[in-house]
């Protein structure tokens, strides 16, 4: 299907810093929160008090940002404070090997932003030898979150966070648009094959919408009201615009200065995945209505999504292929509430 942007996204909804409430005693966990988008979100989260680890892949980036920000945050008085936790999410066991230290380490975890990911760049394989934009953008997100689902129902269940605040947020993209009109997530070699790099990261950013959603349906339990949901961030000026030149060379060089130009700015961009985790308007009583729901905005509307996003069939297969690539790699099954259908071409 054709990529069709909706210009209203180019500026959307905003959600203040101000508007985020006291996270103080909260622990949160954003992966990519080195740089760009996540940067913010993980700043955000700890200028409001909570303590932040972020997630990511390169050790320079990663212990400016933590310096930088809890240096910030020493000077304006704030208790928040950020920990740089260094993980390649392109070799799942040290993925999972992360996400099990951390579900066992920590007293409670309140929030974690699924933001992470290879953008508009060619195709290339992992240490695993799976395709970069789908392991890194989805399967380890798959792995991470599903380790650290229990910690979060605990967080609830003991008392220490109120219902309806414990969040997991997944960093999609309006690009979900530029999926395949024959995606169906059905096979490992569909994955596999190089696709035009918009289609590639379009395809991973459908799954978040689609990861979302499965885990509402099979993992996260009712009775918790632990949301999941998926945000569009809207058009950032981040380095991974630079990915436009390397895939498109002239052409991708005018599409990297158009978004530099008329594009937000990273921290602009964090502000709909921090009303996703944040916002005191989703509560306890309100929640099922956000459940599952892919958002092009702060603020926004349900249900604008493509029809693939929506499609159980597909859902299903997204996280049939998750657990079969995890039992093959891994060399077993992850904890989870799995389905025994398998993924299906229907």
């Amino acid at each position: 299907m054709p990529f069709t942007l909706n210009p209203a996204t180019l500026l959307s909804g905003r959600y203040a810093i101000k508007d985020i409430p006291d996270l103080s005693g909260r622990i949160a966990v954003v992966t990519g929160g080195s740089d760009g988008i996540g940067y913010y979100d993980a700043l955000g989260l700890a200028q409001a008090g909570a303590r932040v680890l972020i997630i990511s892949a390169t050790h320079e980036h990663g212990k400016n940002a933590e310096k930088e920000i809890n240096d910030g945050l020493v000077k304006n008085g704030k208790k928040g404070s950020v920990e740089w936790y260094e993980l390649d999410m392109g070799c799942l066991a040290d993925t999972d090997k992360l996400s099990r230290r951390l579900a066992d380490e920590l007293p409670r975890l309140d929030i974690l932003i699924c933001n992470a990911a290879v953008g508009q760049a060619p195709y290339g394989l992992t240490k695993d030898g799976l395709a970069r934009h789908f392991e890194i953008n989805n399967l380890a997100h798959y792995v991470m979150v599903v380790h650290l689902i229990p910690l979060m129902e605990k967080t609830v269940r003991s008392g220490l966070a109120a219902p309806g605040t414990v969040r997991i947020v997944m960093q999609s993209s309006e690009a979900h648009r530029a999926s395949p009109s024959d995606v169906k997530f059905a096979t490992k070699s569909e994955i596999m094959q190089e696709r035009d790099p918009l289609v590639m990261y379009g395809r991973t950013k459908l799954g978040l919408i689609l990861l979302a959603r499965q885990l509402v349906k099979r993992v996260i339990d009712p009775s918790t009201k632990i949301l999941a949901i998926s945000v569009h961030p809207g058009t950032v000026d981040t380095h991974m615009q630079s990915a436009f030149t390397e895939s498109y060379g002239i052409v991708g060089s005018v599409l990297e200065g158009l978004s530099r130009l008329f594009g937000k700015s990273p921290q602009e961009g964090a502000e709909a995945s921090l009303w996703a985790a944040t916002s005191i308007d989703i509560k306890a009583d309100n929640c099922s209505e956000y459940q599952g729901n892919y958002y092009s905005e702060a603020h926004g509307k349900p249900g604008t999504e493509i029809d693939a996003a929506k499609d159980e069939t597909i859902g299903d297969n997204f996280w049939m292929l998750c657990g079969q690539l995890t039992r093959e790699i891994l060399g077993r099954d992850l904890d989870v509430n799995r389905q025994t259908a398998q993924p299906t071409t229907a």
